[in-house]
Protein backbone atom coordinates (compact mmCIF):
# COMPACT_ATOMS: atom_id res chain seq x y z
CA UNK A 1 0.00 0.00 0.00
CA UNK A 2 1.45 3.31 -1.24
CA UNK A 3 2.36 5.63 1.63
CA UNK A 4 2.45 9.41 0.57
CA UNK A 5 2.40 12.90 1.57
CA UNK A 6 1.63 16.56 -0.11
CA UNK A 7 3.51 19.59 0.97
CA UNK A 8 1.53 22.81 0.30
CA UNK A 9 4.63 25.20 0.33
CA UNK A 10 4.18 28.97 -0.39
CA UNK A 11 8.06 29.83 -0.31
CA UNK A 12 8.64 26.54 -2.53
CA UNK A 13 11.13 27.89 -5.18
CA UNK A 14 13.26 30.64 -2.39
CA UNK A 15 13.12 27.79 0.14
CA UNK A 16 12.78 24.58 -1.85
CA UNK A 17 11.13 21.57 -0.67
CA UNK A 18 11.57 21.83 2.78
CA UNK A 19 9.74 18.98 5.03
CA UNK A 20 9.53 18.13 8.64
CA UNK A 21 11.35 14.65 9.68
CA UNK A 22 11.51 12.26 13.04
CA UNK A 23 14.68 10.90 13.63
CA UNK A 24 16.45 8.43 16.29
CA UNK A 25 19.07 6.27 16.74
CA UNK A 26 18.93 3.38 14.98
CA UNK A 27 17.33 0.03 16.65
CA UNK A 28 20.46 -1.34 17.85
CA UNK A 29 21.81 1.72 19.66
CA UNK A 30 17.89 1.91 20.98
CA UNK A 31 18.42 -1.58 22.34
CA UNK A 32 21.80 -0.66 24.19
CA UNK A 33 20.35 2.15 25.26
CA UNK A 34 17.24 0.42 26.95
CA UNK A 35 19.58 -2.05 28.31
CA UNK A 36 21.37 0.46 30.31
CA UNK A 37 17.80 2.32 31.30
CA UNK A 38 18.82 5.56 29.75
CA UNK A 39 15.69 7.64 27.80
CA UNK A 40 15.57 7.14 23.96
CA UNK A 41 15.80 10.68 21.95
CA UNK A 42 13.86 11.42 19.19
CA UNK A 43 13.70 14.83 17.25
CA UNK A 44 11.64 16.76 15.10
CA UNK A 45 13.88 18.64 12.08
CA UNK A 46 13.19 20.53 9.38
CA UNK A 47 14.53 18.96 6.37
CA UNK A 48 15.46 19.60 2.70
CA UNK A 49 14.67 17.04 0.10
CA UNK A 50 17.58 17.24 -1.83
CA UNK A 51 18.30 15.49 -5.40
CA UNK A 52 21.84 17.15 -6.24
CA UNK A 53 23.08 15.06 -3.07
CA UNK A 54 24.03 11.46 -3.05
CA UNK A 55 23.78 11.22 0.99
CA UNK A 56 21.50 12.05 4.01
CA UNK A 57 23.15 14.00 6.06
CA UNK A 58 22.39 15.56 9.59
CA UNK A 59 23.99 18.55 11.42
CA UNK A 60 26.36 18.22 14.52
CA UNK A 61 23.40 19.49 16.71
CA UNK A 62 21.43 16.89 15.82
CA UNK A 63 24.25 13.98 16.04
CA UNK A 64 24.99 15.80 19.71
CA UNK A 65 20.97 15.68 20.55
CA UNK A 66 20.77 12.25 19.68
CA UNK A 67 23.80 10.92 21.82
CA UNK A 68 24.91 9.37 18.36
CA UNK A 69 28.48 7.22 17.84
CA UNK A 70 30.26 7.30 14.57
CA UNK A 71 30.15 3.99 12.71
CA UNK A 72 32.75 4.73 10.19
CA UNK A 73 34.59 7.71 8.34
CA UNK A 74 33.99 8.39 4.80
CA UNK A 75 35.20 10.03 1.87
CA UNK A 76 32.57 12.73 0.14
CA UNK A 77 33.00 15.28 -2.58
CA UNK A 78 31.37 17.97 -1.59
CA UNK A 79 29.56 20.77 -4.72
CA UNK A 80 33.04 22.79 -4.72
CA UNK A 81 34.75 19.13 -5.67
CA UNK A 82 36.74 19.13 -2.67
CA UNK A 83 37.10 16.04 -0.74
CA UNK A 84 36.15 15.89 2.56
CA UNK A 85 36.73 12.70 5.34
CA UNK A 86 33.00 13.07 7.19
CA UNK A 87 31.59 10.56 9.94
CA UNK A 88 29.37 8.24 9.01
CA UNK A 89 26.20 7.63 11.65
CA UNK A 90 22.87 5.16 11.67
CA UNK A 91 19.92 6.67 12.34
CA UNK A 92 15.73 6.08 11.75
CA UNK A 93 14.28 8.23 10.05
CA UNK A 94 10.42 8.89 9.55
CA UNK A 95 8.71 11.53 7.37
CA UNK A 96 5.25 10.46 9.60
CA UNK A 97 4.03 7.71 11.36
CA UNK A 98 2.71 6.22 7.90
CA UNK A 99 5.82 6.85 6.26
CA UNK A 100 8.94 5.06 8.09
CA UNK A 101 11.78 4.70 5.92
CA UNK A 102 13.67 2.51 8.58
CA UNK A 103 17.88 2.29 8.94
CA UNK A 104 19.78 5.40 7.14
CA UNK A 105 22.97 5.84 7.11
CA UNK A 106 23.95 9.62 7.36
CA UNK A 107 26.70 11.68 7.15
CA UNK A 108 27.50 14.59 9.21
CA UNK A 109 27.85 18.18 8.19
CA UNK A 110 28.02 21.37 8.85
CA UNK A 111 24.17 23.23 8.02
CA UNK A 112 25.28 26.08 9.67
CA UNK A 113 23.65 29.41 8.50
CA UNK A 114 21.22 26.97 6.85
CA UNK A 115 17.49 27.33 8.19
CA UNK A 116 17.08 23.05 8.29
CA UNK A 117 19.08 20.69 10.30
CA UNK A 118 19.24 17.43 7.74
CA UNK A 119 19.54 17.33 4.13
CA UNK A 120 17.58 13.82 2.53
CA UNK A 121 19.68 12.51 0.08
CA UNK A 122 18.91 9.93 -3.27
CA UNK A 123 20.11 7.17 -1.13
CA UNK A 124 16.55 8.08 0.52
CA UNK A 125 14.49 9.59 -2.06
CA UNK A 126 15.43 6.37 -4.54
CA UNK A 127 12.68 4.61 -2.55
CA UNK A 128 9.92 6.71 -3.19
CA UNK A 129 8.38 8.82 -6.45
CA UNK A 130 9.14 13.08 -5.72
CA UNK A 131 6.72 14.96 -7.55
CA UNK A 132 7.96 18.94 -7.49
CA UNK A 133 5.16 21.13 -8.92
CA UNK A 134 6.13 24.99 -9.31
CA UNK A 135 3.77 26.47 -10.37
CA UNK A 136 1.52 25.18 -7.57
CA UNK A 137 3.86 25.05 -5.00
CA UNK A 138 3.00 21.85 -4.22
CA UNK A 139 5.85 18.83 -3.13
CA UNK A 140 4.36 15.36 -3.18
CA UNK A 141 6.80 12.02 -1.69
CA UNK A 142 5.21 8.93 -2.16
CA UNK A 143 6.51 5.22 -0.78
CA UNK A 144 5.74 1.87 -1.91
CA UNK A 145 6.04 0.00 1.48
Amino acid sequence: MPSSFTLQLPYLRKRGPVCRVILKPSAATIKALKAKGKKIPLISVLALLDTGSNSTAISHKVIRKLKLVPRGRVEVYTSSKVSEIRNEYDISLAFDARTYVGLVRVLEASLKGWSIDCLIGRDVLRYGVLTYDGPRRRVRLMFRV
